[in-house]
């Protein structure tokens, strides 16, 4: 009993700072101090420079003698790759508007990894290695964006290009900033003191920024309008894909950060860029 007790307070401790976050994003954009211009201004700093500098500082200071299982780098691009392939199989099923069922296929297969999954592991493991975290992106937000891209192209009627989500991907920030600290970690880079105390500041704003415009950019129009696609992608985002690829893993044997990894991989919200993408 008081280890249960104990173990809901830990998560609690966990979690409440990030719904806290978000919730004062989301009354500063109700009352008007966060307007939709602003929030979309905020989130490209973060996602062009706060976030790609936390990355690239996570990854440069992981430890030499990092060491991880192979089979998650294995198992969430294969995981992710079955997600929206049953997404095509099921949801025309269910759903008849093509436009819709594009969204509905993204909504459930793409997860806000970086700005909502890395806060989280470092709230869930302070003051350990969490760098897994941060070079999970590599593998993720390429994913992410072609089998978004592809399913919005292919239910919207529009031609599919690779040349085009080629680039989106080697321009993407956030792959950019995570490959350059892993070459520079390789190489042994050690920044001087004034570049690693600006860098540190700047990683620091991060998380809480990216967390307080999420909060910013939540809307509740249209809610009852669209309940039945709410209804199923909330299911297949946040319980069927994450029971079973988490699961799945747990008995493969990862533990730990990479275990959390997986979780985030399949479970956190939908990412934010998903609502410009489907427009």
């Amino acid at each position: 009993m008081v280890r249960n007790m104990n173990e809901l307070i830990f998560t609690w401790n966990t979690v409440s700072p990030l719904l806290l976050l978000m919730a004062c994003g989301f009354i500063a954009k109700r009352t008007g101090l966060l307007t939709d211009l602003l929030v979309k201004g905020i989130n490209q700093l973060v996602f062009r420079i706060f976030l790609p500098i936390n990355l690239f500082c996570s990854i440069l200071n992981m430890p030499d003698d990092l060491s991880f299982s192979g089979l998650i780098f294995i198992l969430v691009p294969a995981g992710l790759i079955f997600v929206f392939l049953s997404g095509f199989l099921i949801i025309p099923r269910i759903e008849k508007d093509p436009k819709k069922i594009g969204a509905m296929i993204q909504a459930i297969g793409r997860s806000n990894y970086a700005i909502f999954g890395i806060p989280l592991v470092n709230m869930l493991f302070p003051g350990q290695d969490t760098s897994l975290a941060s070079l999970m992106v590599v593998v993720t937000v390429p994913i992410y964006n072609v089998l978004s891209v592809i399913a919005l192209s292919v239910y919207s009627g529009s031609k599919v290009s690779a040349k085009r989500i080629l680039l989106n991907i080697i321009k993407n920030p956030l792959i950019i900033s995570v490959l350059s600290g892993f070459v520079f970690w390789l190489i042994d880079f050690a920044p001087p003191k004034f570049l690693d105390t600006t860098l540190t500041d700047l990683s620091k704003i991060a998380t809480p920024l990216a967390l307080f415009t999420l909060g910013g950019s939540i809307r509740l129009t249209s809610t009852r309008k669209h309940i039945k696609q709410l209804s199923i992608g909330v299911l297949g985002k946040i319980v069927v894909s994450p029971l079973l690829f988490v699961s799945l893993s747990a008995l493969l044997g990862l533990r730990g950060v990479a275990l959390i990894c997986v979780f985030i991989a399949f479970g956190a919200p939908t990412a934010v860029s998903s609502y410009p993408m489907a427009q």
